[in-house]
């Protein structure tokens, strides 16, 4: 029997990326070959293109903002908007901010404050 696998870090994560991140992984597991390990980078840190990883990039982008959304986002100038966006859509604001800069809709400097930090916690013996 396989099992599927997903790793993340949350070295630098935001919750945008996180999201995004997971939902990417969990898109090859849903489209695509279970038999395949799929890299994103080699060890140089440089970026593998292939079919697959566009698609996955492509369904957790639209799993999380769908595409009917999407011409909203050009609209959303200031924090009000897309928290208000978000609460609409049922995302966190944070996801809405990382999609907005990605897309060069805002500046990469801009509302980060609407993100969440992730960090690892150490879990005690209960």
């Amino acid at each position: 029997m396989h099992k599927a696998l997903i790793q993340l870090s949350l070295y630098g994560k935001t919750n945008d990326r996180f999201w995004f991140n997971f939902f990417h992984e969990a898109a090859h597991i849903l489209l695509h070959d279970k038999e395949n390990i799929f890299l994103d980078e080699w060890n140089s840190g440089e970026s593998l293109k292939s079919e697959q990883e566009g698609e996955a990039d492509k369904w957790s982008r639209e799993f999380l903002i769908p595409p009917e959304y999407e011409g909203e986002l050009a609209k959303l100038k200031y924090e009000t908007d897309v928290i208000d966006f978000a609460e609409r859509i049922g995302i966190h604001p944070g996801i809405v901010v990382g999609r907005l800069q990605h897309d060069r809709l805002i500046d990469p400097s801009w509302m980060n404050n609407l993100k969440v930090s992730l960090h690892f916690q150490e879990i005690e013996n209960v």
